[in-house]
């Protein structure tokens, strides 16, 4: 399998080659960049996705904010805002001279449609605009938006890329073929995407920022990590996104590795409808059951840190749980709660053994090899751990006993934690709360941080919140990892700041790269 899939990426390698792209790296082709890595979108539309935008996406489009280098929301197509006393009117004056990559003006008319169209259809996105009652374009470049209640997450939402009301007035945001051949204003355009093998844009040379420092950025799809690496040592692509076993000791001339810290943490969720797991005491002793340090020797080479909480990265975190590694501390909670080691080494109440199947997507290498470690860990302390992958297609969420999630944003907390920890957003109902987890506590800490702009009333709540998750622990949480991509040395322009969820956001200051001489 590993061989097919290295001939496979081969060939798109040679198809990136024969489109005019860069085969010996940018000290070559002093204009582009050929950056390959392993996940590819099913379309290029911000409207269907959460804020975790993959790399075309993020370099087609920009929304009406943005964020900068320490993650706090900056102008991007609104050059500034107003917000009322009452939290609940924000009015945003737009850019003039803003072009969508066909020439067509950029008004306030396209945000009104993107607001309205994402807020009433039917979409796969966390991003709905719920709160937003109305909306409207006061003229050409003044937007008011009237809310049913304060939105602190509002700012957040709107980096999301603004899409054009005059190709798709008729058929909807959600339009098929708009995903295919996307148009927007980031700096830079969609030229060609070839399913399976690669995407290639070219600079817009009428970007509001100025023109972009590249010529042209190509995104080459290598699912297998392996196969990867070898396109870069072989000069067949510019830069790729590393595994962290390929992360260290990583020496290849002409390369280095820009190494991002990333809010995408890794945890054990559980299936709260099966009464193994209702008891919280045994979550409890399971987060210190689980030696996060050796997890991340052993399986990221170093390339993470340990994970309290879903907080950890934002600064809203607290140290409400310290889940340092400490049998002593599993011992006796679960002798606590009336538990008792039977004859096989494995706590037992009520002549039930604690025992559960630990699951994972069996493509991602990181997460399969991270639960066979952290079953082993829980084994050795008393919980019969079974590690399971399994592939993607297989996953019936519904059905999982236990499986190893990933999450995290480095926005605004809401965004990520409503959704996976709230109990009105269970899976049954739609929501992304998977494992079905509810608190009343965790319920009112959640919905208070989402009701006021106020920073320290914010603050306050999340702080409920984190203390709430300590008494009633919704994952095991084991670490955050780091992102690291290997680029030309003399590649200039990458500049650190906390990525998201699976490493991206690497490309959000991608109009200032340039190649040294």
């Amino acid at each position: 399998m590993f061989r097919s899939r290295s001939l496979a990426a081969a060939g798109a390698c040679l198809a990136l080659i024969a489109a005019g792209c860069s085969a010996q790296g940018g000290a070559d082709d002093g204009d582009t960049l050929t950056y390959a890595l392993g996940d590819e979108p099913d379309q290029f539309n911000p409207a269907l996705v959460s804020e975790h935008l993959d790399p075309v996406t993020e370099m087609v489009f920009r929304g009406l904010t943005a964020h900068d280098a320490d993650n706090e929301v900056v102008p991007a197509l609104a050059e500034s805002w107003d917000v009322a006393d009452d939290e609940r009117t924000y009015t945003f004056s737009l850019r003039e001279g803003v072009t969508w990559h066909d020439g067509e003006p950029f008004t306030a008319d396209d945000v009104v449609f993107t607001v309205e169209g994402v807020r009433d259809g039917d979409l796969p996105t966390s991003n709905k605009f719920a709160n937003v009652e109305e909306v409207e374009a006061e003229d050409g470049h003044t937007v008011v938006m009237r809310l049913s209640e304060p939105t602190p997450a509002l700012l957040d939402t709107l980096s999301n890329g603004i899409l054009p009301e005059h190709l798709l007035a008729d058929s909807g945001v959600d339009d098929p073929g708009f995903g295919e051949n996307p148009v927007g204003t980031g700096p830079f355009r969609l030229d060609e995407w070839k399913h399976g093998e690669y995407a290639t844009l070219s600079a817009f040379g009428d970007y509001y920022g100025g023109a972009p420092g590249l010529d042209g950025v190509t995104v080459s799809y290598v699912p297998d990590a392996a196969a990867r690496l070898i396109s870069l040592q072989n000069g067949e692509v510019d830069a790729a996104y590393l595994e962290p076993s390929q992360a260290d000791g990583f020496d290849v001339e002409g390369y280095r590795t820009e190494r991002f810290p990333t809010a995408d943490y890794r945890g054990i969720l559980f299936n709260m409808t099966d009464e193994r797991f209702a008891d919280p005491e045994p979550r409890t002793a399971m987060n210190y059951a689980v030696d996060r340090d050796a997890v991340i020797d052993s399986v990221l080479h170093g390339y993470g840190s340990p994970a309290s909480g879903p907080l950890d990265k934002s600064p809203f975190g607290t140290d409400a749980a310290d889940y340092s590694f400490d049998p002593d501390r599993v011992k006796e909670i679960m002798e606590d709660d009336g538990y008792e080691l039977n004859g096989d080494g494995v706590w037992e109440k009520d002549g039930e053994p604690y025992a559960f199947e630990l699951t994972t997507f069996a493509e991602d290498g990181v997460r399969s090899a991270m639960i066979e470690v952290v079953a082993t860990q829980l084994r050795e302390q008393g919980f019969d751990v079974t590690a399971e992958p399994k592939p993607r297609d297989a996953v019936d969420w519904a059905g999982l006993e236990a499986f190893l999630i990933g999450w995290g944003t480095p926005y605004d907390p809401d965004t990520s934690l409503f959704g996976p920890f709230h109990s009105s957003e269970a899976l049954d109902d739609g929501g992304s709360n998977y494992g079905g987890y509810a608190d009343e506590d965790v319920d009112a800490a959640l919905e208070d941080g989402r009701s006021t702009n106020d920073r320290d009333e914010r603050a306050k709540a999340y702080a409920d919140f984190q203390e709430a998750i300590a008494e009633n622990p919704p994952y095991v949480f084991v670490s955050y990892l780091d992102a690291v991509n290997a680029v030309p040395e003399n590649l200039e322009g990458p500049k650190e700041r906390a990525l998201a969820h699976h490493g991206y956001g690497f490309f959000w200051n991608a109009e200032d790269w340039s190649y040294s001489s």
